[in-house]
């Protein structure tokens, strides 16, 4: 069947845009991996977070209970509905759906307007040829992008006589970060997006289901691709340099489909690891890819390549490393040996699947602090507040407070990211709002938490600007703590490590760089007394992708302390269960 794309604003220039899809086919994945749009980060058919929906122009379908949890009646009447929920139908001509403005690339994006046809989608969901064009980095929508002193290419310059550069890529299930440098170092250029597979769901299972099927895996593998030869080609056209070496720094799932290698021993237990890395891979459309070790099932490439970006500062020992991203992966490095686990923490802490959630950018909000006029939100980019960890004040000012003295917002937010659901609920924990075993008080001791109380009405608290926190958000968040908090104690412990004697917590990844360190101690995800030895040390991946895309001996070198890692299975650890339900709460 054929797909037809409208945009809402006839005036924007955005013509219809075609694809062809098999009947059976998620509407979300016939859409959002097409390649014609720019990628979404979907919850993979949870029906959460509402970021896939689109419009019937006719013939829209009934629709379900979890529709009209996202959308009005107002919007049902006239044919909103999610696309994770419907698939293809099986006839009835071509099938004609709207989508929101912002599902477009601008007219002049090279991908939108004039954007070529896709190819039919088979029951699977997976492309079965060319896909559209979605470009990137240096021509990219979508993506933020730098290149000092390159705004435009150079009249007559030639590919030969450009600089040589390498490439740094940390592909995660959520974001892709690129970094272009010379052999001294020097970044020449860097930038990010979403994972343009994010249309196949937002978790690493989602995309393994549809990579199970080598259609699917090509299908996932291109996406990634063409955005990474998008990069070297832009960086070509603009003058910037020509890349002769890449790094690709991923988790194994990531990198046995962007390889388009077998990923059938990561989709179920007993999971196996049938590719190792430390190699360099020759990739269609691609300079030479130098993939790092890949220690473990779900620890991968981006840990052995941050372990080497550590090493290369010289942390001090023993160090663990910790990425709060969709997988957490954890490294424990002493004088003598090297730990690994991994823990599926889900998208959450990447700002998906909270019913408010957003990625952290203009117009999302990144903490809260509760004050003697209520609860306020800190928007992207504001300076923090004067307390800015929002502990509650108990002096008696706060009980002079009048109920009706709270100031309105000015206008609505678009969501609230990660770093704002920590912040928000290590305020309302503390303020005693939110219980340790993650229930909401609608009957608090405090005056000022009683009025922020009134406004819990059926499982959700009404928050600044027309935001809500919803129990089911909790529910998810604590969740997350449990897992994470877990995996740390179960790596000190199988270490024999007191919490004392660990020098430094390392968290990288963009949670890490802007995450309030008290608040995750607060919450539990961190011992008493961690939050001090903890340090946020950005996207190590990148770094380390760096490092070893210019000097690839060091890979040797990492190569060598994975192989002789401890690899620690959480799920089998006894008394696993016991374990996980006792961190079930927040706190310490």
């Amino acid at each position: 069947m054929r797909l037809r794309l409208f945009s809402p604003d006839p005036a924007a220039g955005v013509r219809p845009l075609e694809l062809e899809a098999a009947p059976g086919v998620p509407l979300s994945q016939a859409v959002w991996l097409s390649g014609l749009v720019p990628p979404l980060p979907l919850c993979g058919g949870l029906g959460r977070c509402g970021r896939c929906r689109l419009r019937f122009r006719r013939a829209a379908p009934p629709p379900l209970p979890a529709e009209s949890a996202v959308f009005t009646p107002e919007e049902l009447a006239v044919g909103w509905r999610l696309a994770c929920r419907h698939t293809v139908p099986e006839a009835g001509g071509d099938l004609e759906l709207e989508l929101p403005a912002e599902d477009f690339y601008a007219p002049d994006a090279g991908a939108g307007a004039a954007a070529p046809k896709a190819a039919a989608l088979s029951p699977t969901g997976l492309h079965a040829g060319q896909l559209g064009t979605s470009a990137f980095a240096a021509a990219a929508p979508g993506s933020k992008t730098a290149a000092p002193g390159s705004e435009t290419a150079a009249p007559g310059s030639q590919v030969d006589a450009l600089p040589d550069l390498v490439l740094a890529v940390d592909l995660g299930t959520t974001s892709l970060y690129w970094q272009a440098v010379d052999q001294e170092g020097r970044t020449a250029a860097q930038g990010h997006g979403l994972n343009p597979q994010a249309g196949a769901g937002a978790d690493v299972m989602s995309r393994l289901a549809v990579a199970r099927e080598p259609q699917g895996r090509g299908i996932l593998a291109a996406l990634v691709r063409r955005e990474l030869q998008a990069v070297a080609e832009g960086l070509a056209v603009r003058g910037v340099g020509r890349i002769v070496r890449l790094c690709l720094a991923a988790n194994p799932a990531m990198t046995a489909i962007f390889l388009d290698r077998d990923v059938s021993g990561l989709c179920a237990a007993p999971y196996r690891l049938d590719f190792t890395g430390d190699v360099v891979a020759d990739v269609p459309g691609l300079p030479p890819v130098y993939v790092p070790p890949q220690p473990a099932p779900f620890v991968g490439g981006d840990v052995s390549a941050g372990l080497a970006a550590l090493l290369e500062r010289g942390a001090p020992r023993p160090f663990v490393l910790a990425d709060m991203g969709t997988n957490g992966e954890m490294a424990l490095l002493t004088d003598t040996a090297l730990w690994l686990t991994s823990v599926p923490l889900g998208p959450a802490l990447e700002g998906i699947g909270p019913q408010c959630g957003q990625q952290a950018g203009p117009g999302v909000v990144t903490g809260f602090a509760l004050t003697p006029l209520g609860l306020t939100a800190r928007l992207f980019a504001e300076p923090a507040a004067a307390a800015p960890h929002g502990a509650a004040c108990p002096c008696s000012a706060c009980a002079a407070v009048g109920p009706g003295t709270q100031p309105e917002p000015a206008a609505r937010a678009r969501g609230i990211s990660a770093t704002g659901y920590l912040s928000l609920l290590a305020v309302l924990l503390r303020a005693g709002l939110l219980q340790s075993d993650g229930r909401l008080d609608p009957a608090p001791a405090m005056p000022l938490t009683r009025r922020l109380a009134a406004g819990l009405e059926h499982g959700r608290l009404r928050l600044p600007h027309g935001l809500w926190l919803d129990a089911g958000d909790v529910e998810e968040l604590l969740k997350v703590k449990a897992a994470f908090a877990l995996a740390l104690e179960a790596l000190l412990r199988a270490a024999d490590l007191p919490v004392a004697g660990v020098a430094r917590l390392c968290l990288a990844g963009s949670l890490g760089a802007h995450v309030c360190l008290e608040d995750l101690e607060t919450l539990g995800f961190l011992p008493a007394g961690l939050a001090r030895r903890t340090e946020a040390v950005g996207n190590t991946a990148l770094e380390g992708a760096a490092l070893l895309a210019r000097c690839p001996e060091r890979g040797a070198a990492v190569a060598r302390l994975c192989c002789k890692a401890h690899v620690l299975a959480l799920t089998q650890q006894p008394d696993f269960a016991h374990d996980y339900l006792r961190q079930m709460r927040f706190g310490g």
